[in-house]
């Protein structure tokens, strides 16, 4: 029986209030039972003010916020679904997911996840009380048994940008019930903010990608019998349980450090990123671990000319291959970021993923968290300028602006680019000083605050309050350190069982085999790709001429389906642009979906091209 559709209210049902719950506690059990609890009357929250539903001439549930003058309508007070397809059609092609800004009665999610838009929709909901009151009002059952629902209600608003990362989340479209976020501006303007920094992100992460793509292919081509050979970072884990770590990063604040190396050697492991190794050399140090993870050739001058005899060297397969060449102890390499890497490691064993937030210093507290780390501390991490300097003193940044200084261009003119550089502007250092940082610096940032929110990371300190403020990451002093008892001896024993530890001789057979069966895959895209722009071609053709080309797509659609099923997508579509750029937008007509298919196929072509000429075969 439809409701009554002459606006008049619609009264919370309990019937439908346990069915919608039992459908979300199959899949989000803690959620329910705190939405049970908010409709008890027990959760204290924004949610005080009561939506009042009524029934509108469509036939669906509307329903305002408040009541008298004041009450705001959260949907179309005439056709409630219909305006949440309308703005769900709206939502760009490219995008992978949509974070929806306030529940309402669920109609915008509902139509998101029933046009399978999005992989995936994210309601953020300020008050768990509104979302109570909805699931008494609606039955909503289907949408939030959809494993592609989730849902983010109330806490700190900053705890978005874990959540996304956690979920993969890569092209985000923002929706908003504008009046739910007018209501709670103090919590959804943060999270507008922190969904902006994390879109932010994925833009730095295109261009980056577009930029070194075809290196990274180059490097990984080049490194990849090391995949066979070398034993990964998962033979780690947990290795050194109980001890404290230190990670040695590159900032400012690293110099003040330094001469307590000695000391603190024997208290701590010493994990070392790549730029910072010359300033800890020079203090006649060599850390225990050395974290080499950038794949550009201007990364492998950091340690041009050095050597570390004693240390182990963690690295991935797509760095400058000389780093493989680095005099060191024994290496390690961590799971490849990359689809051709992550190919080859499918067949030799996996490796072990370590974190990237687009500083080798994320990298190397991963890495101090996969040990199995009593507490981080960290010493450089200042993500900033503090006193105006860029890095450690004897660090190859601030040697090479030294050296290239000269009257007309003095040393100081770089620093003053680099301050200037990369979206620079002021934050606060983690005594709430003024600190000078940039955007990148943030997002590295923004990386660290999502990984130390997770119940399961370890206690983690920076070495004094120079550094730009990041929640959850606490201070230290470094007599805290030094009041530790010694460990050097037994850190020193771990350290031999792990230099000893080699890579099984099946990995480097399922290498070989993998890579082989590889470029048989990618010389097979390759020349479905080619004959696909010529059938699309021809199609054109076809259509020009008055005929319908219903054979001709029939067989595209057989293409699409061999390449999309291949062993080698992944891999064609990293150095593939954004669809959204290939396509440049829905297609008006047939015609121009032809033609849009024809850029997208000789971009196959020429990716898959590009791999077996970096893996020598053609």
């Amino acid at each position: 029986m439809s409701p009554p559709s002459d606006g008049r209210d619609i009264l919370p049902s309990a019937t439908l209030f346990e069915a919608n719950l039992e459908a979300l506690a199959g899949r989000l059990p803690e959620l329910a039972a705190l939405l049970r609890l908010a409709a008890s009357g027990g959760a204290v929250d924004a949610g005080e003010v009561r939506l009042q539903a009524f029934a509108s001439p469509a036939g669906q549930p509307s329903a305002r916020l408040g009541e008298g003058p004041g009450a705001r309508l959260i949907h179309s007070a005439h056709a409630p679904q219909a305006e949440a397809s309308r703005l769900a059609r709206a939502l760009p092609p490219a995008a992978d997911t949509a974070i929806v800004l306030g529940f309402g009665l669920g109609y915008l999610a509902e139509a998101l996840l029933a046009g399978r838009l999005v992989q995936r929709v994210i309601v953020c909901e300020a008050s768990a009380s509104l979302l109570a009151q909805a699931l008494a009002l609606r039955d909503l059952r289907s949408s939030l048994a959809d494993e592609g629902l989730g849902f983010m209600v109330g806490g700190p608003p900053e705890a978005l940008v874990g959540l996304l990362d956690e979920v993969g989340a890569s092209r985000l479209a923002l929706l908003s019930n504008q009046a739910l976020e007018r209501a709670f501006p103090e919590w959804y303007l943060p999270l507008r903010a922190a969904a902006d920094r994390y879109a932010s992100k994925e833009g730095i992460n295109e261009n980056t990608l577009r930029r070194f793509g075809r290196l990274w292919v180059r490097n990984l081509a080049h490194n990849l019998p090391l995949v066979g050979s070398l034993p990964g970072t998962a033979r780690l884990e947990g290795s050194f349980e109980g001890l404290p770590v230190l990670v040695l990063a590159a900032g400012p604040s690293l110099d003040d450090i330094l001469p307590l190396l000695p000391a603190l050697r024997e208290r701590l492991l010493l994990v070392c990123v790549d730029t910072a190794l010359r300033s800890v050399l020079r203090q006649g140090i060599e850390p225990d671990f050395l974290i080499v993870v950038d794949p550009q050739y201007w990364n492998w001058r950091h340690l041009e000319g050095l050597s570390c005899p004693s240390s182990i060297l963690i690295s991935e397969s797509a760095a400058w291959p000389a780093v493989f060449r680095f005099p060191s102890r024994a290496a390690f390499l961590c799971g490849s970021l990359f689809p051709l890497g992550l190919a080859i490691e499918a067949r030799a064993g996996a490796k072990g993923r370590l974190g990237a937030g687009g500083s080798v210093a994320t990298t190397a507290w991963d890495f101090a968290r996969v040990l199995g780390a009593r507490a981080i501390y960290m010493a450089g991490l200042d993500l900033g300028f503090p006193g105006g300097r860029t890095h450690a003193q004897a660090s190859l940044f601030e040697q090479r602006s030294l050296s290239a200084g000269h009257r007309l261009g003095p040393a100081e003119t770089a620093k003053a680019a680099a301050l200037f550089s990369g979206g620079a502007s002021w934050a606060v250092d983690a005594a709430g000083r003024p600190l000078r940082s940039d955007q990148r610096m943030a997002l590295y940032a923004w990386w660290f605050e999502s990984r130390l929110g997770r119940p399961s990371s370890p206690p983690t300190l920076r070495l004094g309050d120079a550094g730009l403020a990041i929640p959850g990451l606490g201070t230290a002093r470094p007599e805290d350190l030094l009041s530790m008892a010694p460990a050097r001896e037994e850190l020193d024993l771990r350290l031999a069982r792990i230099a000893a530890i080699e890579e099984d001789a099946a990995a480097a057979l399922g290498a070989a085999q993998g890579l082989e069966e590889l470029r048989l895959e990618l010389e097979a895209c390759r020349d479905l790709a080619l004959g696909a722009v010529r059938e699309a071609a021809a199609a054109r053709a076809e259509l020009a001429s008055g005929l319908h080309p219903g054979p001709r797509l029939a067989r595209l659609d057989e293409v699409d389906a061999r390449l999309l099923g291949s062993a080698a997508s992944d891999i064609i579509g990293f150095l593939l642009p954004p669809l959204a750029d290939i396509l440049g937008g829905r297609a008006k007509d047939l015609r121009e979906g032809l033609l849009a298919s024809e850029s997208l196929y000789r971009g196959i072509a020429d990716s898959a091209a590009y791999h077996l000429k970096a893996l020598g075969k053609e």
